[in-house]
């Protein structure tokens, strides 16, 4: 996606609007899960009294597992296939490696899953590294040598200023008796 990878040139995705992005997009996977809690209480039910009835992974049931597996296959599939996620794609943002090369899905899938786990496991820290890093990397980008940035360069005009070279007369007031 980005033809001239220069590291020089490119802008990465800071702390807060990476949070944004994926406030979004846990809205898109909620809202997408809820279809299959509702389909999957329905079928977990028949397997009650069973042993895929009951927790089946430490304290995890299967419907516990199922939702994770969709949510990962989520973040994985967007990552992997169009180097972002509708959440980021809102908000100009993409996912490449360092090289500016196309991420494999090994990278992909290691950043997405156990990357994330320890950006978790360590009290949130591993994503407020995004915050004060040169290149804006989370733990997990920097596990899997990927970096976040923006896509297309938004010009932004700043407010309408009267320009200071212009000798414009005062307007003349009227008073009122």
């Amino acid at each position: 996606m980005l033809n001239n990878w220069n590291k020089n040139t490119l802008t990465y995705g800071g702390f807060w609007v990476r949070l944004a992005a994926y406030t979004i997009d846990s809205m898109i996977v909620f809202f997408a899960l809820l279809l299959v809690r509702l389909l999957s209480s329905g079928l977990l039910s028949l397997a009650d009294g069973t042993a895929l009835g009951g927790n089946v992974l430490f304290s995890y049931t299967l419907k516990d597992i199922i939702l994770y597996v969709f949510e990962a296959l989520y973040f994985i599939l967007f990552t992997y296939y169009t180097e972002t996620t509708p959440g980021k794609r809102l908000l100009n943002l993409y996912v490449k490696s360092a090289d500016g090369k196309k991420l494999t899905l090994t990278d992909v899938m290691y950043r997405e899953t156990i990357g994330r786990f320890l950006c978790g496991a360590t009290v949130l820290i591993g994503y407020i590294m995004a915050g004060v890093d040169k290149e804006k990397r989370g733990l997990h980008d920097m596990l899997c040598d990927t970096r976040v940035v923006y896509m297309k360069k938004i010009k932004v005009y700043p407010g309408f200023q009267m320009p200071q070279d212009i000798n414009i007369p005062p307007v003349p007031r009227q008073v009122t008796q």
